[in-house]
């Protein structure tokens, strides 16, 4: 190869890997994330979710262990997951798939040491059934959808789970390892990140 083409193809190799490098500081950096945790453990934990799924729990990896360190829930209603953040490291340690049916709130939300097999929500004469529930302080619960209010079977899919009003519908093992998360844990609901 002459002179001027290996010239050429080292300068346009590097001007490729510079616009690589900016491409991927300019996706990280307008990528959303949530004050609460580091950005890195929310690409982490981001990468191991599964598909919203009622009967599996929302990650590949196990749970963590409540009584390890204190957590924080956060809901991100646009996203539709909930962030379970260690407060002490500051970084996400599991994020659960969630229909998120509460009003966004500067104030947190507190678990109740109130939790149950089986709620039912009635609404005139409609009636929905859910499992495994948790209840939040203002009259709100964490729940597993079973019917909707004119009681049909809802979808595997929990993205599809038709909305009742002031509850977060979680699946199956997620609705039951948050019921083994200490009482006064706080939850944020927030909008979007």
């Amino acid at each position: 190869m002459n002179k001027e083409l290996k010239s050429l193809l080292f300068i346009s190799t590097g001007l490729f890997l510079i616009f690589v490098l900016i491409f991927n500081l300019y996706t990280y950096n307008a990528t959303r994330f949530i004050p609460q945790a580091s950005k890195t453990s929310q690409i982490l934990n981001q990468n191991r979710l599964r598909a919203p799924n009622i009967h599996r729990s929302s990650e590949n990896w196990a749970y963590p262990k409540p009584d390890n360190a204190p957590i924080e829930l956060v809901a991100v209603k646009q996203a539709k997951k909930i962030l379970v953040i260690n407060s002490n490291k500051r970084q996400v340690i599991y994020i659960i798939h969630a229909q998120i049916n509460l009003p966004a709130q500067k104030n947190s939300f507190r678990l109740l040491h109130a939790w149950g097999q089986q709620i039912y929500h009635i609404n005139g004469s409609q009636q929905a059934i859910a499992k495994n529930w948790l209840g939040i302080n203002d009259g709100n619960y964490i729940e597993t959808p079973v019917t909707d209010m004119s009681n049909h079977q809802v979808s595997r899919n929990l993205r599809k789970a038709p909305k009742i009003e002031n509850t977060i519908q979680v699946s199956t093992p997620d609705a039951k390892w948050l019921q083994t998360l200490p009482e006064n844990t706080p939850l944020i609901v927030k909008e979007d990140y």
